[in-house]
């Protein structure tokens, strides 16, 4: 079964499975509690209804074991089946001696339930109208065309058609939720490898910053650096680069195990959760055990003698990761801009996804404290209620048809009784104005008010129906039509009620046929249809209920599991590219670093010059182009110190942005010592800034020029990943 169908294979299922039931309702009342009468019927004809009954009992119990076609097929050999029982019937009441038509002939309630499954709603229509229309020539033709005879094909209209009403809408439920998890997978597929890509910049960016910046900066710094620590810091940054890829497939190692193999690397204690940890989506573990490195090796680096410890708290879907240490602390606002350690590699990693948040806590004297968090958002789950507007509409139709067939049953009434006239007047009116106030409910559930009107209109017309009226089918036509009313009640979410209620109706009716001294049989024919139509309407609706929700949960892990695919593939063909472009660049000359020869004047201003392009790549964003790029790698090659930082949020123009890098190619080419160019955040008077050599200028905007001594802001976002 394809995962895409779950939801219509499941509803399908829910209305074979009520097919099969009919069959057994119809099989046990007509079997056990009615009379032949006068009726012989050929063997052979008897034999063929059992077997078509048969057929669609079992394709109904089997139902979860046979295949979507399979099961369409089974569902379409039990309607041919019926079309045939009820196309011989004249000639096996030619063969036979028939003085009345049998009733299960207009009991197409079972067929209806198993053409739904085979063809859908058209199928279901045309079975109710071929029920109905060979009711009407059989019983002119063979007999039974009589008070009793009407108000039961009437009737078994009506439960045929509200059975075709609520299987369709259980089918169309399946169909949404299959559509709703289509569209949310194909959605969730584009932006899960979307963010994988973006998961794998972010996770490569933050590597090349904390293993090959920090290498490169050391081996071009003029200060000693012992060679064989430079060497094997070197050896790890080329190997930790080389392996992205490789590491990556690992990545479903548990969040819990990985930090504690931090933790130890570090040489930090670690304490874990009482809970265990629930799987997190791929980016976000990345970035809690990105994070948590670099904030266990900030610790090592700025307090080597301390005391560190990495704890794991977990609750109701939450993980709390903190990395303290007990070390002389320091002001988290005095960080400088062009720091990432904290900024960026903890707080702005953990700030790009969606749930995950950082907190550096720390002060003089006092020890730091990181904590990073994640809450799970609420999940965006395939729920649907299926064609809401299509039931009611299709319940609306039965409506109609249902007054319409009223009338049409107090007028035979009439007819035979023309005395009965008034009592059959008020309880039609009693039917129509209940069936009026519950149509017009505003919303779909009734009020309360609305509810009790209803209820009471059944009890009640039941009561007086019971005690005015003769105990046969026909005198009894109120009964079944009050139950048709809490039928409405149940299709518009009062279940429990509309069970109450059609309960007390039943009751009724057999306190007054107990009372009367009816015949049991003729009890359970006038009670079967009302509480059966009641009951189905009820339980259907139930298991479409409980079904959305099973479905909802399969198509959820479906998707989830599409999403993470997706994610998994756009993260490793986004490490292929960046993996192939640092072994180009990168990699030579880290293991060139890493042989632990000396370093002589060249090969540093390589290094720099290699140091500042990656760290442009990090932090420059729309800084990094021409003819900027070309005064920067100039300026460098100079021996000058340049930093470009872009902490905007994308929304200058591109003719300003062209206009700002002109301006800062001429002060690059002024600067002999530092030169550090930045574009502002938003909200700031002025656009960007430069500092050469110590000397701020503003850039105010494209039109005119610049103005000394502003006070810099501080790094707030990550570019160019």
């Amino acid at each position: 079964m394809s995962d895409e169908k779950r939801g219509l294979r499941a509803a399908r299922l829910v209305v074979m499975r009520a097919s099969a039931f009919l069959v057994v309702v119809v099989a046990v009342v007509n079997a056990g509690f009615v009379s032949p009468g006068n009726n012989v019927l050929p063997l052979w004809y008897g034999a063929l209804g059992i077997t078509a009954g048969a057929v669609t009992l079992g394709v109904g119990l089997l139902s979860s074991l046979l295949g979507t076609r399979t099961l369409r097929a089974g569902a379409a050999v039990a309607v041919a089946m019926y079309v045939v029982f009820v196309a011989l019937f004249p000639l096996a009441a030619h063969a036979g001696h028939v003085e009345r038509m049998p009733w299960p002939l207009t009991a197409s309630s079972a067929t209806v339930a198993a053409a739904l499954v085979a063809g859908g709603m058209r199928w279901g229509w045309m079975t109710v109208l071929y029920g109905a229309a060979a009711g009407v020539l059989y019983r002119l033709v063979f007999g039974g065309f009589d008070v009793d005879g009407v108000i039961n094909d009437a009737h078994a209209v009506l439960t045929a058609s509200v059975i075709c009403v609520l299987g369709g809408y259980v089918l169309s439920s399946g169909a949404v939720l299959d559509d709703a998890a289509a569209a949310r997978r194909e959605a969730g597929s584009r932006e899960y490898a979307e963010k994988g890509r973006l998961a794998a910049r972010t996770r490569t960016a933050a590597l090349v910053h904390d293993e090959a910046l920090a290498t490169l900066a050391l081996a071009a710094s003029p200060l000693p650096v012992p060679t064989d620590r430079l060497a094997t810091q070197a050896r790890r940054a080329a190997d930790m680069l080389t392996r992205l890829v490789d590491d990556d497939a690992g990545g479903a190692e548990l969040l819990e195990a990985a930090l504690a193999a931090e933790a130890r690397a570090f040489g930090a204690e670690f304490v874990g959760p009482a809970e265990n940890v629930p799987p997190l989506p791929p980016a976000t573990r990345e970035a809690i055990l990105g994070a948590a490195r670099q904030a266990l090796d900030n610790a090592r680096r700025h307090a080597p003698g301390a005391r560190r410890s990495l704890s794991v708290r977990a609750s109701g879907g939450v993980v709390e990761v903190e990395i303290a240490d007990d070390g002389e602390g320091f002001d988290p606002s005095r960080i400088a801009d062009d720091r990432l350690g904290v900024r960026q590699s903890i707080v702005g990693r953990m700030a790009r996804l969606p749930g995950t948040a950082a907190r550096v806590e720390s002060a003089p004297g006092e020890g730091t404290r990181v904590v990073l968090s994640y809450v799970p958002a609420s999940a965006a789950e395939v729920t649907a209620l299926g064609d809401r507007r299509s039931l009611l509409r299709g319940t609306a139709l039965v409506g109609v048809g249902f007054v319409a067939l009223q009338v049409l049953c107090a007028i035979v009434m009439v007819i035979n009784a023309p005395s009965s006239w008034p009592r059959q007047l008020a309880i039609l009116l009693v039917v129509v104005v209940a069936a009026e106030v519950l149509r017009r409910s505003p919303g779909l559930v009734p009020t309360r008010g609305r509810t009790i009107v209803v209820v009471a209109a059944a009890v009640l017309g039941a009561v007086i129906t019971m005690v005015a009226a003769p105990m046969t089918y026909g005198e009894l036509w109120p009964i079944v039509a009050l139950a048709f009313l809490l039928v409405g009640v149940a299709v518009r979410g009062r279940f429990g009620v509309a069970l109450v209620a059609a309960a007390v109706v039943v009751a009724v009716v057999v306190v007054g046929g107990i009372i009367d001294r009816v015949p049991v049989g003729q009890i359970l024919t006038l009670t079967t249809r009302p509480a059966l139509i009641v009951v189905m309407a009820t339980v259907m609706l139930l298991i479409v209920r409980r079904m959305q929700r099973r479905v909802a949960a399969l198509h959820d892990q479906a998707v989830a599991a599409a999403e993470q695919e997706s994610w998994s593939r756009g993260a490793s063909a986004e490490l292929r590219e960046r993996t192939d472009d640092l072994a180009r660049t990168v990699v030579p000359l880290l293991s060139r670093i890493g042989e632990g020869l000396p370093v002589s004047d060249a090969d540093r201003r390589e290094y720099a010059a290699l140091e500042g392009s990656l760290r442009d790549g990090l932090r420059a964003g729309a800084l990094s182009r021409e003819p900027l790029r070309g005064a920067v790698a100039a300026a460098r090659g100079r021996g000058v110190d340049v930093v470009l930082l872009d902490d905007s949020d994308q929304s200058l123009s591109d003719t300003d942005i062209r206009a700002v890098t002109t301006w800062m190619v001429d002060a690059v080419a002024q600067a002999q010592r530092s030169a550090v160019g930045r574009l502002l955040p938003p909200g700031r008077q002025t656009v960007a800034s430069v500092t050469i050599d110590g000397r701020p200028l503003l850039f105010e905007d494209a039109a005119h020029g610049t103005a000394e001594g502003a006070a810099q802001g501080s790094v707030t976002s990550f570019q160019g990943e």
